[in-house]
């Protein structure tokens, strides 16, 4: 049967009627239940398309034109698993500035306040601690100056402590006080003094002092010999005056003179005078 319908189905009626040998009668009848058969046969080949393509629309997910959404609203985000860590500070290596904390320098400024810590006070503090201003060292040609009668020879060394100006001292334009001893190499007259400094700058490197104060010498109040002082008195009045030149802001270079004598208060009075050059460190 399922033969002769692939037949009818497929074949002309021409054909059919030819192969067949059938009469005429009975042919029409066959032609009339073919055309049933074919239009049925169509019918339902069509309704077989439709229900495919209706079964495969459904297996696809999709229903009419509406998308099922739930899956694609359930999925993970895609950053999810990334890694937060912080990144690492590199900016001690790179150069860059790293930001500022403003909470730590809140901090800092309200733990000052609560010292009292004045920015430069530090700075004061350790001059007044540091007694110590400065100290110089020389080599001093003995008994050689404007006013000097050149009796004794030889060297002097000198040492020479200047100290931090007192508070004090401000109504005299803030000096200096310094201690210092010349000892002579020829045995001849050493000194001890002391005294108050005065200090001009120039420049911020140039400079003069000017110092006045006393001094003691083991020497000759009178004497007869050729080659020594009569200096008159035992304490006699010390003046010196050094110009000089300071670098790297600690060392400084001067040339020195200096002047003792009893201005004329004692019976003799022939004042001793040395020059040369010094060294001053600066505290």
């Amino acid at each position: 049967m399922l033969f002769i319908l692939i037949i009818f189905l497929c074949c002309p009626r021409q054909v059919l009627i030819k192969v067949t040998s059938i009469k005429p009668s009975i042919m029409q009848k066959g032609i009339v239940l073919y055309n049933n058969v074919f239009y049925t046969g169509l019918i339902c080949s069509l309704s077989c398309v439709l229900s495919c393509i209706f079964v495969t629309s459904a297996f696809g997910g999709t229903t009419g034109a509406n998308y099922n959404m739930n899956r694609l609203l359930n999925e993970p985000h895609p950053f999810e698993n990334v890694n937060t860590e912080p990144r690492p500070d590199f900016s001690t290596k790179t150069g860059i500035i790293a930001p500022i904390n403003n909470r730590a320098i809140i901090k800092s400024s309200e733990i000052l306040r609560e010292r009292k810590i004045v920015p430069n006070q530090s700075f004061s503090n350790n001059k007044r601690n540091n007694i110590v201003s400065e100290i110089r060292v020389g080599a001093l040609w003995h008994d050689q100056g404007p006013f000097s009668h050149r009796k004794e020879e030889g060297y002097d060394g000198n040492l020479e402590i200047l100290f931090n100006s007192p508070d004090e001292f401000k109504r005299i334009w803030s000096p200096k006080p310094h201690l210092g001893v010349s000892l002579n190499d020829s045995q001849d007259t050493n000194q001890v003094y002391a005294g108050l400094t005065w200090e001009w700058l120039f420049k911020e490197i140039y400079f003069t002092n000017f110092s006045l104060g006393g001094a003691y010498h083991d020497g000759s109040k009178v004497t007869d010999l050729t080659d020594q002082k009569s200096l008159g008195c035992k304490f006699l009045f010390r003046e010196s005056l050094d110009i000089g030149y300071r670098f790297e802001g600690r060392h400084s270079i001067m040339a020195h003179l200096d002047h003792i004598s009893n201005a004329k208060l004692c019976s003799t009075n022939e004042g001793l005078e040395s020059v040369g050059i010094r060294y001053g460190y600066h505290f």
